[in-house]
């Protein structure tokens, strides 16, 4: 099974849904209307931070299910970060990738907060689970605070080594993150992107690539490009298959 079906197959398209969903704004012909739609979203919001805060794993599972459910929709699930969060360290693999799919959704949001569970966080880019260390890395990088900067390029410099060609690949979105938030890192940044061009997969998919296009230019068979033109077609090729930052270029 390859890893982007190996991915699919754990969220069950979960994360997909959360970034679908748009915020909507209720529209009403009268504030009676309005009030009582507000009111029964407060209530069900009620209902799942006290799931979310029982003794019993099912009901913390169905809690997160119904989150991520809402957020989907377009829901405004943000005021129940400091539950959802407090079960970031739950043994329950299922409910963790339920509460990291929140949390990359509302950890921007929700910086301070965020912060708290940094120390968590930091383990979880440990995880035996792929989707688990490169959700940890994402909500690292959605944390917009320059006291955090050596902790997440020490996490982006490993992730960049990782096994898993997912986790290697969201290093390479966090860079662009780190970058915004202290363009200091530019040099250390460089030598990540590097390692990244050198990535077997990242290889293989433009050899394959090149391919195609000598095939469709009717190109098979003439000779190469020399080193420096196709370094810069690789630099263009591993920045647009990883989001990596123009910079480099330079």
């Amino acid at each position: 099974m390859s890893t982007g079906a190996l991915y699919n197959d754990q969220q069950g398209g979960a994360e997909a849904a959360v970034e679908a969903g748009q915020e909507t704004t209720p529209t009403s012909s009268g504030t009676g209307a309005a009030f009582g739609l507000f009111s029964t979203d407060f209530k069900k919001n009620e209902d799942l931070k006290e799931m979310l805060e029982s003794n019993k794993e099912s009901l913390k599972l169905e809690a997160m299910k119904r989150i991520v459910q809402l957020i989907s929709k377009g829901k405004n699930a943000s005021d129940l970060f400091p539950a959802v969060v407090k079960n970031v360290a739950s043994k329950n693999i299922e409910l963790k990738k339920l509460v990291y799919v929140y949390l990359v959704r509302y950890a921007e949001e929700q910086q301070d907060l965020a912060l708290l569970s940094i120390s968590t966080f930091q383990r979880a880019l440990k995880d035996p689970n792929q989707f688990i260390r490169a959700s940890a890395l994402r909500v690292l990088s959605s944390i917009r605070v320059p006291i955090i900067v050596p902790i997440m390029m020490l996490a982006i410099k490993e992730a960049a080594s990782d096994l898993s060609p997912y986790v290697r690949k969201t290093s390479a979105h966090a860079i662009q993150k780190l970058y915004s938030l202290d363009p200091e890192q530019k040099e250390q940044l460089i030598e990540v992107i590097e390692k990244l061009l050198k990535d077997k997969s990242t290889r293989k998919r433009r050899e394959e690539e090149e391919r195609r296009r000598g095939a469709a230019d009717g190109r098979i068979g003439r000779p190469h490009a020399g080193p420096s033109i196709k370094k810069a077609h690789v630099v263009s090729d591993v920045m647009t298959q990883h989001s990596l930052p123009p910079w480099h270029l330079n």
